[in-house]
């Protein structure tokens, strides 16, 4: 990876705290109108940067089988368990069950901005870079592919659509990225546009 670019993801991504990468402690639902409501379920996924000359994004397409967004390009992820001490454990955990991806191939660098989703669920993205090479090996009963995407492609906000529709009552925006055959949106498409974001105001602070 380039060496400016590099430094630009260190300082685009929040530290890691324990206190904000715990997971297994959940804020209870709000019972009155005007405390906003969180969702009740914690997540977090991992949002793995393959460190080359010229660095990818790693995603996954998942299984039309599951329950939640059957068939949409995701990164490895999934809900907080019992016995992960953090945001990061559950990201690596995850990472490891859906594609193959072993820990100590994993350079953790920080967070970006928690996401609530119609799922009920609220993610932590895990920013990693991925020590190549890899060859996946994604369990079927929850990925159906594993693909990447040029990071320079994932981060130029000029290569995204949006399309606003009315959803509960409000005007919501949705973003989406078209690569190799792939609808990146949704929840996916909000993490890469933060991502985005995070390191172009990073590059702004350098210059």
């Amino acid at each position: 990876m380039p060496p400016d670019l590099h430094s630009a993801l260190l300082r685009a991504v929040s530290p890691f705290d324990q206190g904000v990468a715990a997971l297994k402690v959940r804020p209870l639902r709000a019972t009155d109108s005007k405390t906003p409501v969180r969702p009740n379920r914690t997540a977090a996924v991992l949002v793995p940067i393959l460190d080359l000359p010229e660095p990818e994004i790693i995603l996954t397409v998942r299984s039309e089988t599951l329950e939640h967004h059957p068939g949409q390009v995701s990164f490895p992820g999934g809900s907080a368990e019992r016995a992960d001490q953090s945001a990061i454990s559950t990201a690596l955990r995850e990472a490891e069950e859906e594609i193959g991806l072993s820990a100590s191939q994993v350079s953790p660098l920080g967070f970006l901005d928690r996401l609530d989703t119609i799922s009920d669920f609220r993610v932590l993205p895990v920013v990693g870079l991925i020590k190549p090479p890899f060859v996946w090996n994604p369990d079927l009963r929850e990925v159906s592919e594993v693909f990447t995407v040029p990071l320079r492609v994932a981060i130029n906000r000029a290569e995204y659509s949006h399309e606003e529709i009315a959803r509960g009552g409000k005007s919501v925006v949705i973003s989406s990225l078209h690569w190799g055959g792939h609808r990146i949106w949704g929840v996916t498409a909000a993490i890469l546009l933060n991502l985005a974001n995070r390191i172009d105001h990073s590059l702004g602070q350098a210059g």
